[in-house]
């Protein structure tokens, strides 16, 4: 009798890419996921613009630039639409998502396309989910808070697919992120937090860099402000973000400010 070949991680992954059906699985999960929540739910909405665009201890992108948010927000599900542009037009991107909560825990699954135009990966064809052609990735997020007592959130972040790569491009490397975030001040509108970030990747296919860093260790320090002024009746939320990134050696100071919210 031949033996059973039990697939490894990357081998599974390669196969569902390579099945045309899977190339539209998560498109379809967001679809049904809507489609679920649609009744009884909230529309919410919200435009924020910034000077960058930070994230797990990256500049994504710098300039004037604007992120926007359309979602529907359930009892424990969620779903919605994330994008982000800027002025130049050098950074654009698109995304969707879905997500469980309950109490002080939540997940979420995120479909992450960033198709700005000098992108050194594939950013012309979004229904590509072929492993090793595909320019978008799938993060994985969770969350859960101590207490209100005790805010300390506890985040475990990891890229399940896409262009998170070895430099044969043969192997996922499952990058992950994990934080740990307090906020140690808080009165009436101003909240300041406090955020330390360690990146690194499960596979790390001989190499020693991982999607967020050059390599792995503490990437993001973050003091985060954030304060809700009024200017001539109109109450404005506004937020300051200082990041160090110990292991690339960069820090960086976001300023933003929310256009509007329902």
């Amino acid at each position: 009798m031949k033996p059973i070949h039990i697939l490894t991680p990357n081998e599974h992954y390669i196969y569902l890419s390579k099945n045309k059906k899977f190339r539209r699985l998560f498109l379809v999960f967001t679809l049904i996921t809507f489609l679920n929540i649609t009744y009884s739910q909230d529309l919410h909405s919200s435009l924020q613009v910034r000077n960058s665009h930070l994230w797990r201890g990256i500049e994504v992108t710098s300039g004037f630039v604007f992120t926007g948010d359309l979602h529907l927000d359930g009892k424990h599900f969620y779903g919605g639409f994330w994008g982000g542009g800027n002025a130049e037009g050098s950074y654009k991107e698109f995304n969707n998502y879905v997500g469980f909560k309950k109490g002080r825990f939540n997940v979420e699954l995120w479909d992450i396309y960033n198709f700005s135009p000098g992108a050194t990966y594939n950013n012309e064809e979004y229904f590509n989910y072929n492993a090793s052609e595909t320019g978008r990735f799938l993060d994985f997020r969770s969350n859960f808070t101590i207490s209100e007592k005790f805010p300390l959130t506890l985040s475990w972040n990891v890229i399940l697919f896409g262009r998170d790569r070895n430099m044969a491009n043969t192997e996922n490397k499952y990058s992950y992120f994990t934080s740990t975030q307090y906020c140690f001040y808080k009165k009436e509108n101003l909240q300041v937090d406090g955020r330390i970030g360690y990146a690194a990747a499960v596979n790390k296919a001989g190499e020693q860099n991982n999607f967020f860093a050059g390599n792995s260790g503490i990437n993001e320090v973050s003091l985060l402000l954030s304060n809700v002024v009024t200017v001539m009746g109109y109450k404005l939320p506004i937020g300051i973000w200082a990041m160090w990134n110990p292991v690339d050696n960069n820090a960086y100071l976001q300023f933003s400010a929310q256009a509007y919210s329902f």
